[in-house]
């Protein structure tokens, strides 16, 4: 098979959650480039309505629908509309993440429960439900969004007053989607269903400089990532070039976990 073939996203049906993030709007042209049509979800949809007038405007096919990962009645009205635009959804990234900032001394039960309601549980409930028409079809991919945190724990000495230390929360909710890909790599295996995850290290977002340099220092590759650079893993992880892979945290960090 040419390579062309393998890394072929055509017509494939990739539903992306908090499509409104940093990442989605980086990845999304490249997705479409190789041939993708994209479901762009979030409970706010503005954002994703400008990444999809980008993709269309530029020959891409893609449509924003609203969604709540936390709520399960919402994950199925969206997905059923999906599933009678589309008739199939070939891939989905659990994408939707968010963090909080405050010290672990000051965290409050309901920042907790928020933090884990849309990392780990959000994950867990939109693969239940677009799970069911992959079984339905054997054939299906879920990629999940880890995080390096959720692999080790987070050097508070890079992030010295810059306020934007990672918490032992986003840590956990990390650590529990790439386990949540394991269990569910070996579960749905019978029906065909791939599961994987990549988990980046840090992604420049206009951080200030001395977190950027403390960060850089720690990194063999000496900087911090870029959005477009988790592209690549996406497609790979969503093609058939990927077809023998289930099970595994792709680490896109340029060697920040290696010491």
């Amino acid at each position: 098979m040419s390579a062309s073939k393998l890394f072929s996203l055509d017509k494939k049906v990739i539903l992306i959650t908090g499509a409104n993030g940093q990442l989605c709007r980086a990845i999304a042209q490249t997705l479409t480039e190789f041939g993708a049509y994209l479901v762009l979800t979030d409970k706010v949809i503005d954002a994703c309505r400008k990444t999809e007038s980008k993709i269309c405007k530029s020959g891409g096919k893609a449509i924003s629908l609203e969604m709540d990962v936390t709520d399960k009645g919402s994950i199925e009205k969206c997905v059923d509309k999906v599933l009678r635009h589309f008739k199939k959804i070939d891939t989905l990234v659990n994408n939707a993440g968010m963090g909080v900032f405050t010290p672990f001394e000051k965290r409050t039960p309901e920042e907790f429960d928020k933090i884990m309601a849309i990392n780990a549980k959000g994950a867990f409930l939109c693969s239940q439900v677009v799970s069911k028409s992959m079984i339905k079809r054997r054939k299906g991919n879920i990629v999940n969004i880890g995080s390096i945190y959720g692999l080790v724990a987070p050097d508070q000495r890079i992030y010295a007053d810059s306020g934007r230390n990672c918490s032992e929360v986003y840590a956990m909710s990390k650590a529990a989607v790439i386990q949540l890909t394991k269990y569910l790599a070996c579960y749905l295996s019978k029906y065909n269903i791939r599961v994987n995850c990549i988990s980046p290290g840090g992604i420049f977002n206009k951080q200030l400089e001395k977190f950027i340099r403390n960060y850089s220092y720690k990194t063999p590759l000496r900087r911090m990532g870029l959005t477009k650079e988790l592209s690549g893993a996406l497609v790979y992880l969503s093609s058939d070039a990927s077809e023998y892979v289930t099970g595994h945290n792709l680490i896109v960090d340029g060697g920040f976990t290696c010491w």
